[in-house]
C-alpha cells in the first residue's frame, strides 16, 4: 500500500460503531502487537496491550482522559505500556504505535490517539494491575460510525500556507474542538548543515528531497505544534525535536520518524536510521534534541 495514500487519507476518528469488530480481526491485531512486543518492545522497554472490553476503559477514563478531558468511546483500545518515561522508550514506543495506526487503516478501521499522561496514577495502576509500568497513551479503534462522521468535515492539506483543522495525532479531520491553523513551510522545518540554517525549495529539489519533505511535514502532532525539524548534512538527515522537556514533543518525534521512513521507502530512496540522543548546548531547557540519524 502506498504510504503517500496512507498519509493523505489518515483521519483521527472519534465516532465508532459500538459493536465488536469480531474475533478474526482482533486476533490479527493481537498477533501484530505480540510481534512488535517480541521483536522490538522487550529489548527497548515498551509493549502494547489490547483491551477488548472498551466499556471498562471508557468508564475508567471518562471525564479525565482524552483531548481536553473528553474521552472517546470505542469498542476496543490499545495501550502503549512503558517500563519508564525514558526519552528513548517514549520515542521508540511512539514510532511503533504509529505503525499500529497504519495497520488498523489497512484493515479499514478507524483509530485515534488518546493522551492519558495527566490522568492520576491510581486510575492507570488499576488498569494495568501494576505500579511498575507507565501508560501515557491509548489508541481507540473500531468501525467508523459513518452517520456521525458525515456531520463533520474532512479536508486534505496539499500546499504550504493553506489553512485547515486537525486533531491531535490525526491529520485533516475537522471538529468543533479544533482551531484553524497552518502547516509550517518546508523552509521552517528543514535546515542545512546546522540548526536554524535555512534551505531553499530549489536546493531541496536539487537534492531530490523536495517531494519527500512536502509530505513529511504533514506528519500529525499533538495540538498541531509541529515540533519536528530536520538538519540536512551530506548523505544524512538528523531528526531534531524542539522543546524536548515537553514529553508530547518526544512522542511527536517518534511519529515523525515513522512518517519519513515510510515516505523514503515509498519513493524508493535507500535509507536506514539509528537512534541518536544529542541535546543542544543549553542548561536546563535545551532548545532542541536530536533523536535519530537517517542515512539518505
Amino acid at each position: 500500500m502506498s504510504f503517500k495514500k496512507f498519509l493523505s487519507e489518515i483521519k483521527s476518528i472519534r465516532d465508532y460503531e459500538q459493536n465488536t469488530i469480531g474475533n478474526l480481526l482482533l486476533n490479527d491485531i493481537n498477533e501484530y502487537l505480540n510481534r512488535i512486543n517480541s521483536t522490538a518492545g522487550e529489548e527497548n522497554g515498551f509493549s502494547f496491550k489490547l483491551f477488548e472490553n472498551g466499556t471498562d476503559i471508557f468508564e475508567s477514563f471518562e471525564g479525565v482522559g482524552g483531548y481536553s478531558g473528553i474521552m472517546i468511546k470505542s469498542p476496543h483500545y490499545i495501550g502503549l505500556i512503558l517500563d519508564n518515561e525514558n526519552v528513548k522508550i517514549e520515542f521508540l514506543g511512539a514510532y511503533y504505535f504509529q505503525s499500529i495506526v497504519k495497520k488498523l487503516y489497512e484493515l479499514n478501521l478507524g483509530s485515534c490517539w488518546i493522551n492519558v499522561r495527566n490522568v492520576s496514577d491510581s486510575i492507570k495502576h488499576k488498569l494495568l494491575g501494576s505500579k511498575d509500568k507507565k501508560i501515557n497513551y491509548l489508541l481507540s479503534f473500531g468501525i467508523t460510525d459513518v452517520k456521525a462522521a458525515k456531520q463533520k468535515t474532512s479536508t486534505i492539506h496539499v500546499q504550504s500556507g493553506e489553512s485547515y483543522k486537525t486533531n491531535p495525532y490525526g491529520a485533516r479531520f475537522v471538529e468543533s474542538l479544533d482551531t484553524e491553523t497552518c502547516r509550517l513551510g518546508m523552509e521552517d522545518i528543514v535546515f542545512l548543515h546546522k540548526w536554524g540554517e535555512g534551505i531553499t525549495y530549489e536546493e531541496l529539489e536539487n537534492r531530490g528531497l523536495a517531494d519527500l519533505f512536502q509530505y513529511v511535514r504533514n506528519a500529525p502532532s499533538y495540538k498541531n505544534k509541529q515540533p519536528g525539524r530536520f538538519i540536512l548534512k551530506d548523505g544524512e538527515a538528523l531528526l531534531a525535536i524542539k522543546n524536548p522537556n515537553n514529553k508530547e514533543n518526544i512522542t511527536d518525534g517518534g511519529i515523525m520518524l515513522y512518517t519519513i521512513e515510510g515516505m523514503v521507502k515509498d519513493m524508493g530512496i535507500p535509507a536506514r536510521w539509528c537512534y541518536k540522543e544529542e541535546y543542544a548546548p543549553d542548561d536546563d531547557k535545551p532548545e532542541y534534541v536530536i533523536l535519530a540519524k537517517i542515512e539518505l
